[in-house]
């Protein structure tokens, strides 16, 4: 029976905190994607995603727009231009980019 507890105190903690990254790491690759989608749609960074942003930096997010050169966007982009796009969430970081198609 010792055997099993002490198995068990050492295991348990190790798959929570498997699950716990698994979760976080979801979370923000899903956000990551849906934020690219809007600021693809919105063609750049329009109040609709400055909104969302904000919903989600107050929720533990940090979200970052620049352009190629690593210069911040604040509005619409020119067709053809990329946006790059950071995230920090609970300690994962990830970025992502797209090519604004259409205005």
């Amino acid at each position: 029976m010792g055997e099993k507890t002490g198995f068990l105190t050492v295991l348990l903690p190790i798959l929570l905190n498997t699950f716990t990254s698994q979760v976080n790491s979801s979370k923000i690759l899903t956000v990551s994607t849906e934020i690219q989608q809007l600021v693809t749609a919105e063609g750049g960074v329009t109040d609709k995603v400055k909104k969302a942003v904000d919903k989600l930096e107050s929720q533990g997010y940090h979200i970052e727009f620049t352009d190629s050169n690593g210069n911040p966007v604040t509005g619409k982009v020119d067709v053809g231009k990329e946006v790059v796009i950071n995230y920090e969430f609970n300690g994962f970081e990830t970025s992502n980019s797209t090519i604004i198609m259409k205005r």
